[in-house]
């Protein structure tokens, strides 16, 4: 029988806006409990979720993306016109996970890679804050915290700037379906989203079959499908799933990374005021941040055989709930951990993960993130909210971010 505190955990509900409180009653009283709600083992302390992330042959990662909640039937249909799911580096273990992930790490971490992007991230955000510094107000999300990770991501993997917006309406709505509360109209307007970027990818990917261009759409044609013969459905298939997912988790944890400090800088305006003063401390600011409020705050394990976390025996098939937000506020790990200081002594965090599946691209989402608040620093240094209320957050259990940031300066 479920304890009064399991019982009452709802990702998506009362504990969507401030799961804070109730991770930290969790952490001292009930650090791993099963939720009838999500039908799986709910982890919140730093030691455990660190043992299972480094343990892959316990917990596997197969079903890390796991809906947790059913789809509606007709969304079935609208997404049997676009391609099957197939794993891809984030839902896949060993041998498969080293297969898909080694042409995005050989691209993504090559010598001078991240270091080279800093310029061109630079301009970006510039031509951004051109756009709307004169109107004395803007919603930064809208205009600056998502357009810049999408701009930065289309270039990195070699699509057109006209395929922009597609890609990221596709990919945000591929990790709502399933993760989200939508309604049965809304679910299905996601679907077709999906689907067609999933034929835009297909397109650009037969494009880069014939014609490699040294980005990386084509690297990962050449590790996944190599050879020049036409691509059979399966390889299109595995490609397209691949990229998407990968393009979609580039942008959409960048923005909500980007969003998140914003958000928490303009709550602590002494944090604000202390990093216009001393820039230097910008890099540090983006580890509390990804710290504090985690982009990703959960992922999915599942057991391969019967395992023992925190005292708590789980059966094999287990479904393991790990909450970074939870795992990264643990007064354990973190002196004290439920506050945010940019001068805090950057350590290990679970922001981008830990083990074998550490996001593969930390290094392109950091610079991404120090420049987006370098920029505003030098640029906007008077920002402020717009008003008091709160800022609307993504109803996703998966991530985390701010929907809109209007503010003024």
């Amino acid at each position: 029988m479920a304890s009064e505190l399991a019982e009452s955990y709802d990702p998506l509900g009362r504990h969507l806006d401030d799961p804070y409180t109730f991770y930290a009653e969790a952490r001292h009283h009930q650090p791993v409990f099963h939720s009838p709600r999500l039908d799986a083992w709910v982890v919140t302390c730093f030691r455990d979720v660190d043992a299972i992330l480094r343990d892959p042959a316990t917990f596997s990662s197969a079903h890390s993306l796991r809906p947790v909640r059913a789809l509606y039937p007709p969304t079935f249909a609208v997404l049997a016109d676009g391609y099957p799911p197939k794993p891809d580096h984030i839902t896949s273990d060993g041998d498969a996970h080293r297969r898909y992930r080694r042409p995005y790490a050989r691209h993504l971490t090559e010598p001078g890679r991240v270091k080279g992007m800093e310029p061109g991230i630079r301009v970006r955000a510039n031509a951004l804050v051109d756009r709307f510094i004169d109107t004395r107000r803007a919603d930064l999300v809208t205009q600056f915290t998502s357009p810049l990770p999408v701009a930065t991501a289309a270039a990195l993997f070699g699509l057109e700037p006209g395929d922009a917006a597609a890609a990221k309406q596709g990919s945000e709505a591929l990790f709502s379906l399933g993760s989200a509360d939508l309604t049965e109209e809304d679910e299905q307007v996601a679907a077709r989203a999906v689907v067609s970027f999933q034929h835009l990818l297909a397109d650009r990917v037969r494009g880069r079959r014939a014609a490699p261009a040294g980005d990386l759409i084509s690297d990962v044609i050449a590790a996944l499908a190599p050879g020049d013969e036409p691509l059979t459905f399966d390889q299109e298939a595995e490609l397209v799933g691949t990229l998407a997912s990968t393009f979609g988790a580039s942008h959409i944890t960048t923005t909500d990374t980007i969003g998140n400090a914003l958000r928490l800088l303009l709550a602590h305006p002494g944090q604000w005021a202390l990093l216009r003063s001393r820039p230097e401390l910008v890099a540090g600011a983006v580890e509390e941040v990804l710290r504090y409020e985690s982009p990703v705050p959960t992922l999915f394990r599942r057991t391969t055989r019967p395992a023992t976390v925190a005292g708590v025996n789980l059966p094999a098939g287990a479904d393991v709930l790990l909450v970074f937000a939870s795992a990264n506020r643990d007064e354990d790990r973190y002196p004290d951990a439920a506050r945010f200081d940019v001068t805090r002594t950057p350590t290990r965090h679970f922001g981008f993960g830990a083990g074998v599946h550490t996001c593969v691209g930390a290094g392109p989402a950091r610079a991404m993130a120090k420049v987006a608040l370098q920029t505003l620093l030098e640029r906007l240094p008077g920002l402020a909210g717009e008003n008091e209320r709160s800022f609307a957050l993504r109803r996703s259990i998966n991530v985390r971010g701010p929907l809109s940031l209007e503010l003024r300066w």
